[in-house]
């Protein structure tokens, strides 16, 4: 009777930190469904952080486009050197 009773036991306990698991995702679900709206000051920084991103990815693309442009005309001198 010792064995059965821990196998029931451990099914018990399996069961268990299955249903806690179950719970504690669904809580953290409901959370991030009903989340507040950001704030005032909050989306101020939001706006803010998002504006600085666009700008820095606007500089970066220029600069590729420039880089892109100086190794094409590199390129063409050279080959104008071979002709």
């Amino acid at each position: 009777m010792g064995i059965l009773r821990y196998i029931v036991q451990g099914i018990g306990w399996e069961i268990g930190s299955q249903a806690a698991r179950e719970g504690i995702d669904a809580l953290k679900q409901q959370r991030d469904d009903a989340a507040p709206p950001p704030t005032a000051r909050e989306q101020k920084r939001l706006d803010k952080e998002r504006a600085k991103a666009a700008a820095r990815a606007s500089k970066e693309r220029d600069e590729m486009i420039k880089n892109n442009q100086a190794r094409i005309e590199a390129e063409l001198r050279e080959l104008k050197k071979k002709a």
